[in-house]
């Protein structure tokens, strides 16, 4: 039988007053050991990602890159296997076979390694507010 369901809370450690939490169920303290003690929300861990109507636009860039698996103790430390291609940050760990948003999809196994997917995101805001009182 397990034990009793517990919460625990974490509040956004960003700057600035934010009101923004983290809450983790745990069943036993040891599953909090490797929970770090500072978070942060996703407006404050990635700002430059976050739209405003002072930020406008951003864009990323995901690259097609191989993947292997790790070597290990059984297959012998200089064999790499590949297990196939995904999208990832150039130069960083890719780790999507499919990445999609709103109006589009893009499946790694139908590109060449190398190709690069760029997204875009802009915000249009009206010429004049419109009057929202009733």
């Amino acid at each position: 039988m397990s034990g009793r369901r517990r919460t625990h809370v974490r509040r956004c450690t960003g700057p600035g007053p934010c009101m923004e939490v983290s809450v983790i169920e745990y069943t036993a303290a040891h599953e909090l050991d490797h929970v770090p003690k500072d978070w942060k929300c996703a407006k404050h861990s990635a700002p430059d990602e976050w739209m405003t109507p002072a930020n406008r636009q951003t864009t990323t860039v995901l690259e097609l890159q191989p993947r292997y698996l790790h070597p290990s103790v059984f297959r012998g430390p200089e064999e790499r296997r590949l297990l196939g291609y995904f999208w990832g940050p150039p130069g960083g760990d890719p780790t999507h076979g499919a990445v999609s948003g709103p109006g589009f999809c893009a499946l790694a196994d139908g590109f060449p390694p190398g190709t690069r997917l760029t997204v875009t995101a802009t915000i249009t805001l009206p010429d004049t507010p419109e009057d929202t009182s009733p």
